[in-house]
């Protein structure tokens, strides 16, 4: 492991990077090449730490190394807060956990935490597996026609279902047609600005994506209002929702509640985090099944082990340990989010290099996850990996798809029950067959999509 220096040690090592244009230094290559594939070039030539020419008298750093995304996340996460590089991200998700920080985001996420707990997710699991069953109802007449599905349509509009549930009680995507869109076009829009960081242009700007981003923002901001509305109106009695469960939230010094706003805000990041990120992982892991039949084999056995006649239990779930590597090893390969950013407020060291106070860091949790000195074969699909003692033997900053440290994703426990929950039923009644000759990559916006339709056929799973 790299030694962390003093800041005003001598020994501080030169920051590489490659050479851009006067006042718009890298503008011109990154419009070019796209950001994601711009970083991985540079990443391949300088190593875990560079900068990125800005033209200007700020600088981007960026690093893939696990020691400094650790003393980012977690040594020195007070020193590194979350600044102007969320701003193209907030219309959407406002000041919800994602996007605040400081002592704000300190009581949002006392206020949250509760929501999440095992008994409340203990209830969650019977609402997804009706979610589930209710595709797989529909999975059976196409399987008869011998249809092809899209995979990652389908697995969007199933995890759409399921937030809506647990969050509202009810099926957004049926709710009106325009709740659909609106999502979908707001997701889009906010990862290609998220993605441009500072050079996406501001929301007055009236150009065609802006325009219907701000549509977006709107039909989606009268709909959650009017189910916190419809929710506040309803009483204890209603059923134990997110959404529920939030309002009922107090400060324990002020006993104070969260306002419209805040529930708003909350309410979108858990419906985006609940809803694509977890649909990416569920279509990346048919993927990935459906191209090894050696670890789709294990996945099935230990599945059938589970002798499941209905919705599966979270006991039950916890006995999917090699389903869990599997998991694992497809967020390695497919983090749902690359790359985040944040902002040094003060002086700093990291890999030995100074980090001026002010400095924007970018750290990537997927080129750390391809890191050859922390992975063998990295692009390799190999779920040993995430045996217990190969874990335990890792840099525990080499494999962060859920982030790390105190700003560690607070839906985690919820995303991989509703994972697994999917793929126990989904196997126990299918088996997934990708159609033959598709070459699917990656295509980075702020989350890692497939760059083209996922097709498959469907067979009974016991043949």
């Amino acid at each position: 492991m790299n030694t962390i220096l003093h800041p005003r040690s001598e020994q501080l090592l030169r920051l590489p990077g490659p050479a851009g244009y006067p006042l718009v230094g890298a503008l011109p290559a990154i419009l070019r090449e796209g950001i994601f594939e711009y970083v991985e070039r540079c990443w391949r030539e300088y190593g875990d730490f560079f900068q990125i020419p800005t033209g200007g008298r700020s600088r981007i750093i960026f690093t893939a190394h696990p020691d400094a995304i650790e003393r980012i996340l977690h040594t020195r996460v007070d020193n590194y807060y979350k600044g102007k590089g969320y701003d193209p991200i907030r219309p959407l998700l406002g000041n919800g956990l994602v996007t605040s920080t400081g002592d704000f985001w300190v009581r949002q996420r006392k206020l949250t935490q509760p929501a999440f707990h095992m008994d409340n997710l203990r209830r969650m699991v019977p609402v997804m597996a009706r979610c589930v069953e209710d595709m797989l109802g529909e999975w059976e007449a196409r399987r008869r026609d011998d249809a092809v599905l899209d995979l990652h349509a389908e697995i969007m509009h199933l995890t759409q279902r399921i937030v809506g549930f647990t969050l509202f009680g009810m099926d957004l995507s049926d709710r009106e047609a325009a709740s659909s869109r609106a999502v979908t076009d707001s997701l889009e829009i906010a990862g290609q600005r998220m993605n441009r960081g500072a050079m996406a242009l501001p929301l007055a700007v009236p150009t065609p994506a802006n325009l219907r981003f701000r549509r977006a923002l709107r039909t989606l901001d009268g709909i959650v209002y009017d189910i916190i509305g419809h929710a506040r109106k309803a009483g204890p009695e209603a059923q134990p929702t997110l959404l529920r469960l939030l309002m009922e939230a107090r400060d324990d010094g002020t006993g104070d509640g969260m306002s419209d706003r805040q529930l708003r805000d909350e309410i979108v990041t858990q419906y985006v985090a609940g809803h694509e990120t977890t649909a990416l992982i569920l279509t990346w892991t048919l993927w990935f099944l459906g191209r090894h039949p050696d670890v789709y084999a294990k996945v099935r056995e230990e599945v059938a082990g589970l002798g499941l006649t209905g919705a599966p239990t979270i006991e039950d779930l916890d006995r999917l340990t090699y389903t869990r590597m599997v998991f694992d090893e497809v967020m390695r390969l497919r983090p749902p989010i690359w790359a985040q950013t944040r902002v040094a407020r003060e002086d700093d060291v990291l890999l030995a290099r100074r980090i001026p106070a002010g400095s924007f860091i970018m750290f990537s949790a997927y080129f750390c996850h391809h890191h050859p000195a922390f992975w063998d074969e990295p692009t390799a699909f190999r779920p040993e990996r995430f045996a217990p003692e190969r874990v335990r033997a890792r840099h525990r900053y080499a494999h962060i798809p859920f982030s790390a440290g105190p700003r560690a994703c607070i839906g985690k426990r919820y995303a991989l029950y509703e994972l697994s929950t999917a793929l126990a039923l989904i196997l126990s009644r299918f088996r997934i067959e990708l159609l033959p000759g598709q070459d699917v990559g990656i295509r980075p916006t702020a989350t890692v999509h497939p760059d083209r339709p996922i097709y498959a056929r469907l067979r009974r799973s016991d043949r």
